[in-house]
């Protein structure tokens, strides 16, 4: 796998083997990134990578402009794997964690940390995990006004679950439901 555009354009990333991560492919992440292209300013954003896998896309984020990414992973194994991908970026650039995706959550609320990206690409087997997502980033306001969440799943998620978020592209890759949503709240709420 390698980032696909911006400063660290070509940059080979090491994947975790095994079936813990399930890392994005190549062709997946350059949609993602297409379709975001579309809705997104990365330049001086910050963003939340909560299952980080292999670093792959917070990396991509970094390429393409993000000022502060967070990365998260629960597994140690694939954040012994972020940490070599990381190697060559300045760690000034991102902040990393290994709690499990809820508790990072809590952590956001408690310290009033906000960011403008939310990477969700949870393992597919923990469908339940969108759910708690999407009721913890909207009831905690994790997501700066107009943030954009990017997340991929297995099944089609129940949008009617979700009344503060605009759905701004959906795409079906074989196996997989790609979306991007916003959050447009006035800012006052």
């Amino acid at each position: 796998m390698i980032v696909i555009s911006g400063k660290y354009k070509g940059k080979k990333l090491k994947t975790l083997p095994g079936m813990n991560t399930r890392p994005t492919s190549a062709r997946v992440k350059e949609d993602m990134f297409n379709m975001l292209n579309n809705y997104f300013i990365f330049e001086g954003k910050t963003s939340l990578d909560l299952f980080g896998g292999s670093g792959a896309l917070s990396i991509e984020g970094l390429s393409r402009g993000i000022k502060l990414a967070y990365i998260n992973d629960h597994f140690p194994a694939a954040m012994d794997v972020i940490k070599q991908n990381l190697k060559t970026i300045d760690p000034s650039t991102y902040q990393l964690s290994t709690w499990d995706f809820s508790t990072i959550l809590d952590n956001f609320k408690n310290y009033g940390k906000k960011v403008d990206l939310i990477y969700l690409d949870p393992p597919f087997t923990h469908l339940e995990y969108y759910d708690s997502f999407f009721a913890k980033v909207l009831d905690y306001q994790l997501l700066n006004n107009w943030g954009i969440i990017l997340t991929e799943s297995p099944v089609p998620l129940n949008l009617l679950q979700l009344p503060k978020l605009t759905l701004l592209k959906y795409k079906f890759l074989k196996n997989k439901h790609l979306y991007i949503f916003r959050l447009e709240r006035e800012e006052n709420e």
